[in-house]
């Protein structure tokens, strides 16, 4: 028996895999989970019974959670967490065995299993190394708070090498639960720091604002801590590669060219900057704008607004985190509520009780005084 190829069904002997199907469903990774457990039979049996093609996320949705014909798999991302559910499940499952002449894998990105035969133990892949890749510093004489930036990117991505052991969840907490898709994955979290063109010139930049910088501490603190591992990685656009194949965390809004795409098609948006270098943040339902207020021609403001967004990509069944400001104070604002309890449930007062499994969007304000801003106070939030 053999994998099959991106587009061609498995080939599957229908008895052996049923009963193979029936011991993985009736082990502890399985039996505590009544849904998994039907996600699982369905995309097998389906599969068995030549009808892999079929199998699509409004289809599971319908067949198997009784969801209506009026799904939307952009706006319910509940296919997509169960899936990475399973994924996880039967990792746990085909760990907990010596071995197995038969294996069911679900591919990240997709809905059809794999099935397969094997003659030895599957062993399971190790943590991707962190690894850091700087960009080379073109003015190194003068210490700027932007200078700083760099100093503290290279000492914190020097720390993510360490953190390879894999996260066990102890904890309930809000926060926790936030985490816990990403956690789960056991792929390591992809960081980008943008670095953007100077401007007037295409040529790259050689710093790190402020906020991107002080939101790779907050989450080199929290992720070492947990010990789980993340990559670093700068530049003008993000490495979209990697995006599909482990969960990520983008920097940046208006410095950002993705953050603005990502954000092109949900409720609340990030404009590209204008002519004089001003963006703003928009409710495409209300029509209501917020901007930074009295800002400077150092990119700094009195007042300033960012948006914090959790996506479930549909396609490539990955999470996207962003934290994008206006200015580099509200990216370190909107960052910060990510790893701080206390302000990552100020979030959740308005939220559904099934947060958990839906995207969401929160529109941020901070004070700056000098180069210090406020802590974050949420404006708008926003649950599909």
């Amino acid at each position: 028996m053999q994998q099959s190829g991106p587009n061609e069904l498995p080939k599957v002997v229908p008895d052996r895999t049923l009963a193979h199907l029936e011991e993985v469903l009736k082990s502890p990774a399985f039996s505590s989970s009544k849904r998994c457990q039907e996600f699982l039979r369905y995309i097998v049996v389906e599969t068995i019974n030549g009808r892999a093609e079929a199998i699509k996320e409004r289809n599971i949705a319908l067949d198997v959670f009784g969801k209506g014909r009026d799904f939307e798999p952009g706006e319910d991302s509940l296919v997509r967490v169960k899936a990475r559910e399973v994924r996880k499940r039967l990792s746990d499952y085909y760990e907990s065995i010596e071995n197995s002449d038969l294996r069911i894998d679900l591919p990240i990105g997709g809905y059809v299993p794999l099935i397969h035969s094997t003659t030895k133990p599957i062993s399971q892949p190790s943590p991707i190394q962190s690894e850091l890749r700087t960009p080379q510093v073109l003015e190194p004489p003068r210490l700027s708070r932007r200078k700083f930036g760099w100093m503290l990117v290279s000492a914190l991505g020097l720390t993510g090498a360490a953190a390879v052991t894999p996260f066990v969840l102890r904890s309930r907490e809000p926060l926790e639960r936030l985490w816990r898709p990403v956690f789960d994955s056991k792929l390591p979290l992809l960081v980008f720091i943008p670095v953007p063109p100077e401007r007037n010139t295409s040529q790259i930049s050689d710093r790190v604002g402020i906020g991107p910088a002080a939101v790779l501490r907050y989450a080199a603190d929290f992720l070492t801590r947990h010990h789980y591992p993340y990559n670093l990685r700068f530049g003008a656009d993000p490495p979209f590669a990697q995006m599909r194949e482990q969960p990520s965390l983008l920097l940046g809004g208006s410095s950002s060219i993705w953050s603005q795409r990502v954000t092109s098609n949900l409720r609340y948006t990030i404009s590209p900057p204008d002519s004089s270098g001003g963006s703003y943040i928009r409710d495409t339902k209300t029509g209501k704008i917020w901007q930074s207020m009295n800002p400077t021609p150092n990119g700094y403001a009195d007042q300033d607004y960012g948006l914090l967004c959790r996506i479930f990509d549909s396609e490539s069944g990955q999470i996207i985190l962003i934290a994008a400001g206006l200015t580099t104070f509200a990216t370190e604002g909107a960052g910060s509520i990510l790893f701080d309890p206390a302000l990552f449930a100020a979030i959740l007062r308005n939220a559904p009780t099934d947060w958990e499994t839906k995207n969401f969007q929160a529109v941020i304000h901070v004070s700056i005084i000098g180069t210090t801003p406020s802590s974050p106070t949420i404006v708008a939030s926003y649950f599909w």
